[in-house]
């Protein structure tokens, strides 16, 4: 036996009603609760049955998306190419390690040391500065 659910309600809805309902859950891709709440909470602000304060709150939540938009921003796509450049300029470092000056290994040891964490390229160009002996 189900236990009595005090707020539960279950509504019986025309194919019209229940096309719509599934238009609105996939065009703010909703998840089926908050598509069924956020109509009802609509309705009842507009007939006048909740406040304005309480009307917002709930809108808010009940507009909550199950996707996360992924679109990218400009700073994502900046901070991407930024990321694809030193990975090239690293790979291009590690090719020509052997011909370079020791100030220029310096110079990438150090910008090795600062990507460490999110480019393995530079891990490499520190694990060649210990076999080469330039870091000491």
């Amino acid at each position: 036996m189900v236990g009595f659910r005090e707020h539960g309600v279950m509504l019986f809805l025309s194919k019209d009603l229940y096309l719509g309902f599934i238009k609105l859950q996939a065009d703010k891709k909703l998840g089926r609760s908050y598509a069924g709440l956020l109509p009802f909470t609509e309705g009842l602000f507009k007939l006048g049955y909740i406040s304005q304060e309480v009307y917002e709150v709930h809108k808010r939540r009940y507009n909550a998306s199950l996707v996360e938009d992924n679109r990218p921003t400009l700073e994502k796509l900046e901070r991407k190419t930024k990321h694809d450049d030193l990975v090239k300029q690293f790979s291009n470092v590690i090719k020509a390690w052997p011909q370079m000056k020791d100030k220029s290994k310096t110079y990438w040891i150090k910008k090795a040391q600062e990507h460490q964490a999110d480019i393995p390229n530079a891990k490499l160009i520190l694990e060649l500065a210990q076999t080469t002996k330039v870091l000491e």
